[in-house]
């Protein structure tokens, strides 16, 4: 190493062989610039992403540490080391400190260009569809110090994380509000967050038509589980005891993965997507006709699920044709399976959340797939992908979509609250 110091040298090398404490003191201590370079052009930040550290990129960025630096040889940023770690909370990490996902290395690549060549998937879809958080601070304060109402930073960092969040999943969504059930109090503050940042996807110069769609989804998800707890709260003892908000949101999940042994999809889950979908305002959006057609093919009730269609269009096939989706709530990279069925979740919470309604319809499932039907995992089987995706028959000639079409076989299905 050249141009470091006895401490900076001890530096890199408590973070390349994992020594996050010892690390932790030379940084707090002061005796090491946190920008300092090794030979290699590596900063410590850039260390630590390539490590996959949030840990430490934390303490870093709190530091000081410039996240946009691009000393190394080949013009690598932490934001990509990050990416080819295959660490997308660090990614988000980085990003929310004010990293530029655009910068460039020597070959020109950026850093989702980057990840998806090593198939890092979800980094990609963090880095596309991030919010910086200054920009919900101006919705929330638009006068700074000097606004009316002062929320604190614990509610400017939930509404952000809805905003920039790549999980569009319902049941995801709730889990979240679960979560933070004490923000939900401002329920009507958090609906006008999310709506602001909607709103500006397609009313700037570069419009963004995926980032409005995910943001629509997430808006309706919102306004959905509002008005449900809403009702649960005013009707009382009358539908149950009801102990308080999370309590209705756990509730409410159950609700969207409600299933029975003759169905192929969740109907609840299927038919809030589907309505969703409808209820996007900007009609002329050729993502939404795209989106709007391809479903029309599939009645509903059976395969593909709207959400496989979303995922797709939203994120890409390859994301959607490299993972398993976790039936409960639609995360990626689901690598656990019920042992009869093979239904896929991504953790034991999960399959937990889920077994009351799956121990129902398991038989069902792993009967359909001995018939060599298609699975019930959220994501389709191998081969096999949904029609008239986004990326198809670029150039062609647009042919008119009736967006009733979607709603076909809905009103057949009545499944009450």
């Amino acid at each position: 190493m050249t141009g470091l110091n006895t401490k900076e040298e001890e530096l890199f090398e408590f973070i390349t062989s994992g020594k996050i404490d010892e690390a932790k003191k030379l940084i707090s201590s002061g005796e090491v610039s946190v920008d300092c370079e090794d030979k290699e052009g590596m900063t410590p930040l850039s260390s630590a992403a390539f490590k996959g550290s949030e840990e430490l990129a934390k303490l870093l960025i709190a530091a000081g540490a410039d996240v946009n630096t691009k000393a190394h040889k080949h013009g690598y940023t932490p934001l990509m080391f990050a990416a080819l770690a295959g660490k997308p909370e660090l990614c988000r990490v980085l990003m929310d400190a004010g990293a530029y996902a655009q910068k460039s290395n020597t070959i020109n690549k950026t850093a989702s260009e980057m990840a998806a060549f090593v198939g890092q998937h979800e980094c990609v879809t963090i880095i596309n569809n991030h919010v910086c958080i200054d920009e919900v601070e101006k919705f929330l304060h638009p006068k700074g110090a000097d606004s009316e109402e002062q929320f604190p930073v614990e509610f400017v960092r939930f509404c952000h994380g809805l905003t920039s969040s790549h999980k569009i999943h319902p049941v995801a969504i709730i889990f979240h509000l679960r979560e933070n059930s004490i923000h939900l109090e401002r329920s009507k503050k958090i609906l006008w967050v999310v709506d602001r940042v909607f709103e500006k996807q397609l009313r700037c110069k570069e419009p963004n038509e995926v980032m409005s769609m995910k943001l629509w989804l997430v808006l309706i998800t919102l306004r959905e589980t509002f008005k449900f707890i809403e009702e649960r709260m005013k009707a009382g003892g009358t539908m149950g005891p009801i102990r308080n908000k999370a309590d209705i949101c756990t509730a409410y999940a159950k609700y969207m993965l409600k299933m029975e042994p003759e169905d192929k999809v969740r109907l609840n889950l299927d038919r809030h997507l589907r309505g969703a979908i409808v209820a996007f305002p900007y009609r002329q959006s050729l993502l939404f006709e795209t989106m709007v057609k391809a479903m029309a093919k599939t009645q509903f009730g059976e395969r593909p699920s709207a959400y496989e269609y979303i995922v797709q269009a939203l994120f890409g096939q390859r994301i959607f044709a490299l993972n398993k989706f976790c039936s409960t709530c639609g995360g990626p990279g689901a690598n656990k399976r019920c042992p009869t069925c093979k239904l896929p979740y991504c953790s034991q919470e999960c399959q937990k959340f889920d077994w009351a309604i799956h121990k129902k319809v398991c038989a069902a499932i792993a009967e359909r797939n001995e018939r060599g039907e298609e699975e019930m995992g959220e994501g389709l089987g191998d081969g096999e992908s949904p029609r008239d995706t986004v990326d198809e028959r670029e150039g062609e000639e647009k042919e008119t979509v009736d967006v009733d079409d979607v709603k076909v076989g809905i009103e057949e299905v009545d499944i009450k609250k």
